[in-house]
């Protein structure tokens, strides 16, 4: 599985845009983790974390069923 593949917002399991839960699925790691992990950096460093949050929705294509 190449890397396009790998990082896809999955809007399915996602709370505000999925960004977290497509990490998470692209790591094979629980989503929760991964949503402490982005909860963390976004009290630690708010603006950069936000603005690759942002760029990151932006950017990532949807999950396709097909690549399930």
């Amino acid at each position: 599985m190449n890397l396009s593949h790998r990082f896809r917002k999955d809007t399915d399991n996602g709370l505000v845009a999925g960004i977290c839960a497509g990490i998470a699925r692209g790591l094979r790691v629980e989503r929760k983790w991964v949503r402490i992990v982005a909860l963390v950096l976004l009290l630690v460093a708010t603006l950069p974390t936000a603005i690759i949050y942002i760029v990151a929705a932006v950017i990532l294509p949807p999950k396709s069923r097909w690549l399930d």
